[in-house]
């Protein structure tokens, strides 16, 4: 075989392992986080609560 059919090979290989194995914990919904339930930032909330009040009038 050639070096290139090997690394196609090998390729084929790794891609049908990352098909077959499930998301892990730590990107799915029963990760939490460190920050899980920590608030909006009071800054971010004023900005949101100011561009609402701005719609609002418009």
């Amino acid at each position: 075989m050639k070096k290139t059919d090997l690394e196609k090979l090998n390729g084929l290989k790794i891609r049908s392992r990352m098909k077959n194995t499930d998301t892990p914990d730590r990107f799915a919904k029963a990760s939490g986080g460190a920050n899980a339930g920590a608030g909006v930032n009071p800054l971010v909330a004023k900005l949101l609560r100011k561009g609402l009040d701005d719609q609002g009038k418009a």
